[in-house]
C-alpha cells in the first residue's frame, strides 16, 4: 500500500498522512431497523397502474399471435388434478401426468429442461421431475408428512419447497447436485409460495402475519441470512403467491382485500402496490412470461376456473383455456438467471493524481479525467447502482462529491478545509459515511443527501478512524481504527446504543474493511502474514479466513453485488520486486467458492480502489 498525503493548504499531522493513505477505500451500506425494506436493498421507482377489470369469459380461447411460449397448468378436464402443458395461444396441448393420484403446482426449471411438481400418488404429497415431454419422471423429495410448493432457483441448481412438519411447516431447500436438503426457515406460522429472485439473492414467500389476526402477508429474506426478513405487504386481507419478475424489480402476487382474490403487482420493496385484475370473482395463481411483458393466471368469473393471460399493466386480458374443468395453477418456464455485469468504477493512475473510470466488459470510460493538480479516488456506487460518490481535492483539500452514473450532475456534498475521504452509501441511499480529519484528528461522519447540514460524528475518539462500511441490514458500520495503538477492524452497532466491538484485535494493522453485501462476512487487508493480504471474518469476530497468499501488495478490497467474488487492487503482475507501495496496481477478482483469482483490469496503467456497480435495469447501464 501506498502511504500517501492529501494535497492540502495547510501543514498536515504525520498521522494524517499515515491515514489519508491507509483510509482510502471502500465500502457500502446503512442504517435502518430490521423492520424496513430498505434492510435489504434499495427501491426501484415504478409507475402506477390502473387496474382493469377480468372480463368474462368468451366461449372460445382466444388466441394470442406470435406466441409459443409453453406454460404447464393444472387441469381436472380427466376427472383428477393432473398436469398439461399449452402454447400460450390455446395451441399445443399435451398431457404430461396420468395417474389416479392428484398432481398440481407444476414449475418451470429456468433451463426449461424440467417440471417440478406435487403429487400425492403414493398416498402423501411429495415433489417430483418430469420433463417436459412427459418421459423422465422420478420422485424427488420423501417427506413423511409431505412436501408442497416448488420453486426453482434462477440457476436450476436448487428447488425450495415446503415441508409439513408436526410442529408446523418448514421452508427447504434441496441441492439437485449432491441431493442434501437444508432447513432454511421455521420462524413464521404457515408458511408457503416461496419464489427465488432471479439474481438468486433473496426469497419471497407467504406466510401468517405475526402481528396480525390470522392474515397472510408477503415476506423477504435474504439467502445469506434468513432470520432477517421483512413483511412487504402488511395489508387487510390474506396475501399469498409471490412471484419475482424476470428483471427482479416487481413482484406479482394474489390478495384478498375486499372479499375474492385478485392479482396485484407491488414494487420489490413492497411500495406501489396495484391491483391489475377487478370485479366478480377470484383471480389467482400470477406467473410472469420470460420477457416480463405479460401475465398468466387463472379466474373464475364464470363459475369455472379458466386460464388467462394479460399485460403487466393489467391491459390485454385474454383467455386462454375454456374446459368446463377448473384449470389453474398457469406456470410460465422461470427466466434464467439475471446476469450481474461486472461494471466497475476504479481510479486510474499513480501518485497523487488520478482519474475516475468506469470498465465494462472490456470497455473503459473516463468520467473524470485526471490533471496536474487534482485527484480522484475511492469511488462509492449508490445502491440503485445510478451515481457514484467519490473524493476529489479540487481546491487543495479532499471533499465528498456526488455525481451521475454517466458523469453529469455533479453535487459537492461536503465543502470543508479539512480532509473528506472515503465515502459509504447506506442502504437506503439516503445517506454518506465517510472519514474526516475535522477534527484534527480522523473521524466516521454520517451526512444526510438532501441537506448537507445534517452531519454528525459517529465515533468522536483521539483515536484515528477510518475506512467505514455499512451492514447490509443497515444497523452497523465496520471501520478501522488505531485507538488502541495499533489499526484493527471495529463494527459500530447503532441499534444497540452505539455498541462498539473490536471484531479483530490483532497487533498487525488490520484497515479497509468491507461487508459482504448478502451476508455477516467482512473482508479486510491485513500484514499480519508478513505482506499485505486479503482476509476474511465474520462480523462477530469468528472465524478469521486468510485470502490470499502471495508477496504482492493485495489492498482495498470490494464485493461484487451477489456477494460471490470480493474484487481488489494488487501489484501482482509486475516483474519488479514486489513490495508494498510499487507500481503497476491491476484489478483481481477472488471467486469465494473456487478460491481462484482471476485478473480483471491489468494493463500499463494503474487501477486502484475498484468498486462493482449494483444490479441495475438494463436502461441504467453505460
Amino acid at each position: 500500500m501506498t502511504w500517501r498525503s492529501a494535497r492540502s493548504m495547510r501543514p498536515v499531522h504525520w498521522m494524517a498522512l499515515i491515514l489519508l493513505g491507509l483510509l482510502g477505500l471502500g465500502g457500502c451500506g446503512a442504517a435502518l431497523p430490521t423492520s424496513t425494506w430498505s434492510d435489504l436493498f434499495q427501491p426501484t421507482a415504478m409507475p402506477q397502474m390502473t387496474p382493469v377489470p377480468t372480463p368474462p369469459p368468451p366461449s372460445t380461447p382466444t388466441r394470442v399471435p406470435q406466441e409459443t411460449e409453453r406454460l404447464a397448468f393444472v387441469s381436472e378436464r380427466t376427472g383428477n388434478r393432473e398436469i398439461f402443458v399449452l402454447n400460450v395461444d390455446g395451441s399445443g396441448l399435451a398431457r404430461l401426468t396420468n395417474d389416479p393420484g392428484n398432481d398440481e403446482s407444476p414449475a418451470w426449471s429456468p433451463n426449461r429442461q424440467q417440471i417440478a411438481f406435487v403429487s400425492d400418488r403414493d398416498g402423501t404429497p411429495n415433489i417430483y421431475l418430469i420433463n417436459p415431454d412427459g418421459t423422465g419422471l422420478r420422485q424427488l423429495t420423501n417427506e413423511s408428512q409431505g412436501a408442497v410448493d416448488p420453486a426453482w432457483s434462477s440457476d436450476s441448481g436448487q428447488i425450495a419447497y415446503v415441508a409439513v412438519r408436526s410442529a408446523g411447516r418448514v421452508l427447504m431447500i434441496l441441492n439437485l447436485a449432491d441431493g442434501k436438503r437444508s432447513e432454511f426457515s421455521r420462524e413464521l406460522a404457515d408458511l408457503a409460495r416461496p419464489s427465488f429472485s432471479p439474481d438468486g439473492r433473496f426469497l419471497a414467500f407467504s406466510a401468517l402475519d405475526p402481528d396480525g389476526e390470522d392474515t397472510r402477508d408477503i415476506f423477504l429474506t435474504s439467502l445469506a441470512n434468513a432470520s432477517r426478513m421483512i413483511n412487504l405487504t402488511n395489508a387487510e386481507g390474506d396475501d399469498d403467491h409471490p412471484v419475482f419478475s424476470p428483471d427482479g424489480r416487481r413482484i406479482a402476487f394474489q390478495s384478498r382485500r375486499d372479499g375474492s382474490w385478485k392479482i396485484y403487482v407491488m414494487n420489490v420493496d413492497g411500495a406501489a402496490a396495484t391491483p391489475l385484475t377487478e370485479g366478480v370473482g377470484d383471480t389467482i395463481n400470477p406467473s410472469w412470461s420470460r420477457d416480463g411483458q405479460r401475465l398468466a393466471f387463472a379466474a373464475n368469473q364464470s363459475g369455472t376456473f379458466n386460464l388467462y393471460t394479460m399485460r403487466d399493466n393489467g391491459e390485454e386480458i385474454q383467455q386462454i383455456s375454456g374446459h368446463r374443468s377448473n384449470e389453474v395453477a398457469p406456470a410460465f418456464p422461470s427466466p434464467p438467471r439475471l446476469p450481474v455485469i461486472a461494471t466497475l468504477a476504479v481510479a486510474t493512475g499513480a501518485g497523487g493524481t488520478r482519474s475516475l473510470s468506469l470498465v465494462s466488459q472490456g470497455q473503459e470510460q473516463t468520467l473524470r479525467a485526471r490533471t496536474p493538480l487534482i485527484d480522484y479516488m475511492t469511488p462509492a456506487w449508490s445502491p440503485d447502482g445510478t451515481k457514484i460518490a467519490y473524493a476529489a481535492n479540487l481546491d487543495g483539500t479532499y471533499n465528498i462529491y456526488v455525481m451521475n452514473a454517466d458523469g453529469t450532475e455533479l453535487l459537492n456534498l461536503t465543502s470543508s478545509e479539512a480532509n473528506d475521504l472515503h465515502p459509504a452509501w447506506s442502504p437506503d441511499g439516503t445517506r454518506i459515511a465517510f472519514e474526516s480529519d475535522r477534527n484534527r484528528n480522523w473521524e466516521i461522519f454520517v451526512i444526510a443527501l438532501d441537506d448537507a447540514s445534517n452531519v454528525r460524528n459517529l465515533t468522536n475518539h483521539p483515536g484515528d478512524d477510518g475506512n467505514p462500511t455499512w451492514s447490509p441490514d443497515g444497523t452497523r458500520i465496520a471501520f478501522a481504527s488505531n485507538r488502541t495503538g495499533h489499526f484493527d477492524i471495529y463494527v459500530l452497532d447503532m441499534s444497540a446504543g452505539m455498541k462498539l466491538r473490536n471484531i479483530t484485535n490483532h497487533p498487525a494493522t488490520d484497515v479497509f474493511p468491507a461487508w459482504s453485501p448478502v451476508s455477516e462476512q467482512i473482508v479486510f487487508r491485513s500484514d499480519r502474514a508478513g505482506t499485505n493480504e486479503l482476509f476474511l471474518v465474520e462480523s462477530d469476530g469468528r472465524r478469521v479466513q486468510r485470502l490470499t497468499f502471495d508477496q504482492a501488495d493485495n489492498t482495498t478490497p470490494a464485493w461484487a453485488p451477489t456477494g460471490e467474488r470480493i474484487i481488489f487492487a494488487s501489484n501482482r503482475s509486475q516483474s519488479v520486486l514486489r513490495r508494498p507501495g510499487t507500481r503497476n496496481y491491476g484489478i483481481y477478482s477472488f471467486d469465494l467458492a473456487s478460491l481462484n483469482i482471476e485478473a480483471m483490469l491489468v494493463n500499463e496503467r494503474s487501477h486502484e480502489y475498484p468498486a462493482w456497480r449494483p444490479q441495475q435495469r438494463q436502461d441504467l447501464r453505460p
